[in-house]
């Protein structure tokens, strides 16, 4: 997978927050997403952290449903089996396994620095688990919503509701 250049990608938020001087739009959400989150405020500013068992009891059967819903060759993107990926008892070890460097950044992976726009908030630190076309160019992230709100609706998995579509790159 080339990662050069700017493109489509999906992934869970992990950790969040409001643009500066922008308060959180539900609408720009899909229906359920922060009820898989816990917010705190710190220092004045919300920061909203993804429910960790949530995340560790549901990441395989997701990505399973996830790659059978977009008929695509898990294997193929990310060069693994997800039979092969490790059961993981926290975040740390989540966080650890699919670091980017461990990874070759190559899906799924960690990321912590912004390079992941979204509508609706500002990733902090967030797990790719898709990326599609590098040759993407968007007047308007309204779009991606519309995506995030039908893959909510068409999947089973927990995770569903709690998945941003953005530009990274």
């Amino acid at each position: 997978m080339n990662l050069m250049g700017t493109g489509i990608m999906a992934a869970i938020p992990i950790v969040f927050k409001p643009y500066e001087r922008r308060t959180i739009d539900p609408r720009n959400f899909s229906k359920g997403f922060f009820n898989n989150y816990d917010d705190s405020n710190t220092d004045g500013k919300q920061i909203y952290t993804i429910k960790e068992s949530l995340l560790i009891n549901n990441y395989k059967t997701f990505l399973t449903e996830f790659y059978e819903l977009i008929d695509e060759d898990f294997y193929e993107e990310a060069n693994t089996n997800i039979a092969d990926l490790p059961d993981v008892c926290d975040l740390e070890a989540f966080t650890k396994f699919f670091k980017g460097d461990n990874r070759n950044n190559r899906v799924p992976f960690m990321y912590g620095a912004s390079f992941f726009s979204v509508l609706g908030c500002q990733c902090m630190q967030y797990w790719l688990f898709y990326g599609g076309s590098y040759k993407a160019i968007l007047e308007t992230y309204s779009t991606l919503v519309h995506f995030e709100k039908i893959l909510a609706k068409s999947m089973k998995n927990p995770l569903a509701n709690a998945i941003k579509f953005g530009i990274f790159g």
